[in-house]
């Protein structure tokens, strides 16, 4: 990664923040090298009338990033300043970050990202770990974007009417014939551990879109607190320790102590995916497509042409499930091979053949 700047000399853009409800905080001397201007009036239009004037009068003085307060996206009409910079031929590589100088429930990640911000901190915000995700946001934007640009009218995918026909006709039936088996694992769930019978996930699908992906609750109420601790277990993590961790993309977890008795059954069966089904009736998934990822592994696949798996639509099965190498043993660079594989041949045929050998993929060796 090539830094944006040479030297550990950051210049913020700050708008729609008093002076004192952010902020940034560093151990050591280098804080005082942190250089931030304020805009104290909350009109985003006049902000980037002076950003298109600072650019025209010397580029070089153009911000490293721009710094949003998230409050301001609750007023519809600010969310026009992140498309106006977005699509302007010389602001639309300056990175733009969301800032909650607390946590607000009406202001979420998956709304941001649609919305065209590029990251999103809560609290105060470690001005180290911010340069160098600026400086990875800055070279993505300078190396990667021209390709993703030159896709962008496929990126706005739509599923096909018949696919789409087809999804509906599925999951309703589905919904309905297996509705007392949809019962029994709810009671199951319920009544085997503290916590709710679905668990929601925020998940990116089609072309970066985000949605809350729908699972039977298959763990124990704290687990993601407990996703750090487990990390030596993570398939993916080749060497089998910390120092790869920054490289992983995907995890699955061996013996996972985090599953419950019956998560444990409804996950060897396949079972616990059975809720994803309304996903596929709300239109957010199809029965066949490339598995919806969290955040944490989408963000890691928008460089080179990896990102050309978000080219396809979203399933519940697909050619990564039925794979007859093992998906279990699978690498990450074979897992994506194959998205890409579908992202740019799946047909109607070609789903009915993944869904013709779904039924084995179901009961999986592993967990």
């Amino acid at each position: 990664m090539v830094p944006a700047h040479e030297t550990w000399d950051l210049e913020l853009f700050l708008l729609g923040f008093g002076q004192k409800n952010v902020e940034f905080f560093t151990p050591g001397e280098q804080e005082e090298n942190l250089k931030t201007n304020y805009w104290q009036k909350e009109n985003l239009f006049t902000a980037f009338k002076w950003l298109e004037k600072t650019n025209q009068m010397n580029p070089e003085n153009i911000p490293h990033a721009l710094i949003l307060n998230s409050a301001l996206f609750l007023d519809d009409n600010n969310k026009l300043f992140v498309q106006s910079v977005k699509k302007h031929k010389d602001l639309k590589n300056i990175p733009l970050i969301a800032v909650s100088p607390v946590r607000d429930n009406r202001i979420n990640d998956i709304d941001l990202m649609q919305l065209g911000l590029d990251d999103h901190y809560i609290g105060e915000v470690n001005t180290k770990k911010l340069e160098e995700r600026i400086d990875f946001i800055t070279q993505f934007k300078k190396d990667y974007e021209p390709k993703i640009e030159l896709k962008e009218e496929k990126s706005e995918y739509i599923i096909p009417l018949p696919k789409r026909l087809f999804d509906i006709a599925v999951s309703s039936t589905l919904i309905l014939l297996l509705s007392p088996v949809l019962l029994v694992i709810a009671a199951l769930v319920k009544f085997g551990s503290k916590g709710d019978v679905i668990y929601k996930s925020k998940r990116i699908g089609t072309g970066y879109q985000g949605f809350y992906f729908l699972k039977f609750r298959s763990m124990y109420q704290d687990a993601d607190k407990r996703l750090a601790d487990i990390q030596h277990l993570n398939r993916y993590n080749t060497n089998g320790g910390e120092e790869n961790k920054s490289e992983m993309t995907f995890m699955k977890f061996e013996n996972d102590p985090r599953i419950t008795t019956v998560g444990r059954f409804i996950r060897k069966t396949s079972l616990d995916e059975l809720p994803q089904l309304f996903n596929v009736l709300r239109g957010e998934m199809s029965i066949v497509g490339n598995r919806p990822l969290p955040l944490y592994e989408a963000e890691q696949l928008t460089k080179d042409s990896w990102a050309k798996r978000f080219l396809a639509p979203a399933g519940i099965t697909g050619l990564w499930q039925v794979s007859p190498d093992g998906k279990d043993t699978m690498s990450v660079e074979q897992r994506i091979g194959l998205d890409i594989e579908y992202a740019d041949n799946f047909s109607f045929l070609k789903d009915i053949q993944i869904l013709a050998k779904t039924p084995l993929a179901m009961i999986q060796k592993g967990e």
